[in-house]
């Protein structure tokens, strides 16, 4: 993709998941890439495999949610690669068992997700587009968003659905305020994507076929195929795009 190769790139989350898939896929088309995960041994193993393919990769331990982190986070990438041209805001956490119906939800879990997922977000946001500013001057932000954040098709699943719904909020704003900036500022989208832990979920082929029956591609996509979306709006072939959702949802947003 043109206006890759070169630049320098953070992706949270990207220990595992689409995360990771996204930052194997920016060093694949030529980026620098910061790995930032709360888990440093997931980290690692992603930088390193940027690193085995020809790449270049720092690993980064970040929690989201504690903004002293995120901001040290951010100086370390420009200490190491002297800028910042993209930032793939993408970590997040879902909890089916723990998440509910608002009247039975406890604060503590509210917190949790909305503090990961939301104010991570924010914070992530924060530190990162200072970071492009400061350095590169322009650039491109990509967040990870959800079909939760729009419709109510996760019950019983308030603080993850509000916390998206807030992410696609936070985007619309940014992207009409960095616009004069020269930073884009849009949103992809996934379906139902065969993460390792979902893969785990729906092991049994009765769970998966009950899981694809209403996407009419039938089928959930591979974590690589949301990371091509990713790359694309991270991209120049995107560069009269910002403020957008990209579905990557197998049509499901069709029905």
């Amino acid at each position: 993709m043109r206006g890759l190769k070169g630049k320098v790139a953070a992706i949270t989350g990207a220990g595992s998941g689409i995360g990771r898939a996204a930052a194997l896929r920016l060093g694949e088309e030529g980026c620098k890439v910061a790995v930032l995960d709360w888990n440093e041994d997931s980290a690692k193993a992603t930088a390193e495999r940027i690193r085995e393919a020809g790449g270049e990769a720092t690993a980064i331990k970040t929690d989201v949610s504690n903004e002293p982190q995120v901001e040290a986070a951010f100086a370390q990438i420009v200490k190491t690669f002297g800028r910042l041209d993209i930032l793939v805001s993408n970590a997040g956490i879902f909890s089916g068992e723990r998440d509910g119906k608002v009247d039975g939800l406890p604060k503590a879990v509210w917190d949790e997700i909305v503090g990961v997922n939301l104010t991570g977000m924010y914070l992530t946001c924060k530190h990162g587009v200072a970071a492009i500013k400061a350095t590169a001057g322009k650039g491109a932000v990509v967040l990870t968003g959800s079909p939760t954040g729009m419709s109510g098709c996760t019950p019983a699943n308030v603080a993850y659905g509000s916390s998206k719904g807030g992410v696609h909020g936070l985007s619309r704003v940014m992207a009409v305020d960095h616009a004069p900036e020269g930073i884009r500022v849009n949103v992809v989208v996934p379906g139902f994507t065969l993460t390792p832990i979902v893969r785990e979920l729906v092991a049994d082929p009765k769970v998966y076929e009950w899981q694809v029956q209403n996407i009419p591609l039938k089928r959930g996509a591979e974590p690589e195929e949301i990371a091509g979306a990713v790359a694309f709006l991270a991209s120049d072939d995107a560069s009269y795009m910002t403020g957008s959702f990209m579905f990557v949802d197998g049509g499901l947003t069709a029905i």
